[in-house]
């Protein structure tokens, strides 16, 4: 390569990993007045181990917290010490009872001992089972769903506020009711039912991406029954019969899905519908947003997580990171400082080498920081940062090895070419060998792991894929450009013979 060219090439690189690491990891600046900058690593979606976390607990309709109570109490023994308000408040003692720290409505309770009815906890059992089915299925790290107090549900989420409202997020979850389809909008009390969305008809949901413009939708299966009810329905619905002509037209109508009483999503009609799957676009802006619905819709359709029970989960709270509030940030220098250090010490040790070395290095890193904060849904917490380390130590010896078996074929008395070309392909076996192994290995955890694994597992295969790609391709091509420009390549790799002793 000549000089030229490889000037051309060392500055085109400098520059871009210069743009790339400065929007990466430079910390956030106001631009002017309203505009901010903000780096790649602070839209990263963090575990609860490292980054806030949301909980709400839900409620069920019927039961309240001791707080609610006392207010209740408090406003009751007010409305008694005056004559004229004194029978229009009810005495709270006689419309609940308590139960370890909440307190239940005796609608809820047997007569002869207030124990909770069978009725009653089958349906909160349901509602439990149903929370852990819809909060599983979007493979959350961290996340935790637990009965408190026996008849309450605390739900824990890492940050994904990125990705969706979290507010919205847990009133969607709370969604209760039958699932069905009908004409009628939400203004109206009586719902006329077009098709019930049970196991006999809805097989199930899915996400599905539906253009640029459109976002993502809802595909929803429907079973061979549910297939042919559906079309019934729609041609019932949409053709409309012309009484002096006799003729048979269509018209357009909105059918709306439904969780009991809320819209979950609603599609337009133009004729009859005969396909095993429909696909419904919600206008929803994320995957997590559509990921959220196609949790709630495919519970409702499996009997032991369909329930009927309201649940109040409206107010949530932000918790700090169980590692403590900087644990991301003293997380982020750790690495920094470890990783300036290893190019430091492989600067001196290998010189231009090391300085290869350096640029396949920052290039792994920025990769790892594009996915990291750009893909939707990967989430890190602890795990996912040891898995980034290891993934950047197999880098580092990987590449110590080639640059090792470069000198010992260099020691040997082969020029500097050869023993770059003899030193990687001496390297070239065990390297693939060993990303192979992790990759499949990390690969098995992907598709058997969930929650904190799971998400290790995905930036395991990045990180893999990339130590892989810089040890191999990256490095070498770095070298090759850098050779170009010494004059004395030898010293510039810090490479020496070996000393050989003639026999006197």
């Amino acid at each position: 390569m000549g000089k030229k060219r490889s000037v051309a090439l060392i500055v085109l690189m400098s520059v871009v990993l210069a743009g790339l690491l400065f929007i990466s990891v430079t910390p956030a600046f106001f631009v002017n007045d309203t505009q901010r900058f903000t780096s790649l690593l602070s839209i990263v979606d963090l575990g609860s181990d490292l980054g806030t976390s949301y909980t709400a607990v839900y409620y069920p309709e019927g039961v309240i917290t001791k707080e609610e109570y006392d207010a209740l109490e408090a406003a009751y023994q007010e409305g008694q010490s005056t004559e004229t308000t004194k029978d229009d408040i009810s005495d709270p003692s006689e419309q609940y009872a308590r139960h370890a720290g909440v307190y239940i409505t005796r609608d809820y309770l047997n007569d002869e001992d207030d124990t909770v009815t069978d009725s009653f906890q089958q349906e909160f059992d349901a509602a439990v089972r149903a929370l852990e089915a819809r909060f599983g299925a979007k493979d959350l790290p961290d996340y935790s769903v637990q009965v408190q107090d026996d008849y309450s549900i605390r739900v824990t989420l890492p940050d994904i506020s990125g990705q969706e409202n979290m507010t919205e997020l847990f009133e969607r979850m709370a969604y209760s009711g039958s699932l069905f389809f009908s004409d009628t909008d939400s203004s109206t009390a009586s719902k006329n039912v077009v098709l019930r969305g049970d196991a006999d008809h809805i097989s199930g949901a899915g996400v599905v991406y539906m253009g640029e413009d459109t976002g993502y939708g809802i595909a929803i299966d429907f079973t061979a029954d549910g297939q042919e009810a559906f079309a019934d329905a729609t041609t019932e619905l949409t053709s409309s019969e012309d009484s002096s002509s006799g003729s048979t037209s269509s018209t357009n109508i909105t059918l709306y899905v439904y969780m009991g009483q809320d819209v979950l999503l609603q599609m337009t009609v133009s004729g009859p519908t005969d396909q095993p799957t429909i696909y419904i676009s919600g206008g929803f802006d994320t995957f997590s947003e559509a990921e959220t619905i196609v949790g709630v819709i495919n519970s409702a359709i499996d009997e032991d997580t369909a329930f009927d029970l309201r649940l109040d989960g409206s107010t949530v709270y932000t918790v700090s990171p169980s590692m403590g509030d900087n644990a991301a940030l003293i997380a982020a220098v750790a690495f920094g400082v470890l990783s300036l250090a290893m190019i430091v010490f492989a600067l001196v040790r290998y010189k231009g080498m090391g300085l290869a070395h350096m640029f396949a290095y920052l290039g792994f890193a920025v990769a790892m920081i594009l996915c990291i904060s750009l893909i939707e849904g990967i989430v890190i917490n602890i795990a996912g940062v040891l898995a980034i380390v290891f993934s950047a130590a197999l880098l580092c010896g990987f590449n110590a090895y080639a640059f090792s078996n470069i000198r010992a074929e260099f020691a040997t008395g082969k020029t500097l070419s050869a023993s770059i070309k003899a030193g990687y392909k001496k390297s070239l076996a065990l390297t693939i060998d060993v990303h192979i192994v992790l990759f499949v290995i990390a690969a098995l955890l992907y598709f058997i792991a969930t929650g904190t694994l799971y998400y290790m597992s995905v930036v395991l295969m990045l990180g893999i894929v990339f130590s892989a790609a810089c040890t191999l391709g990256v490095t070498r091509f770095c070298l090759y450009v850098l050779l170009a420009q010494p004059k004395n390549k030898i010293a510039f790799c810090n490479l020496k013979r070996e000393e050989v002793e003639e026999d006197e």
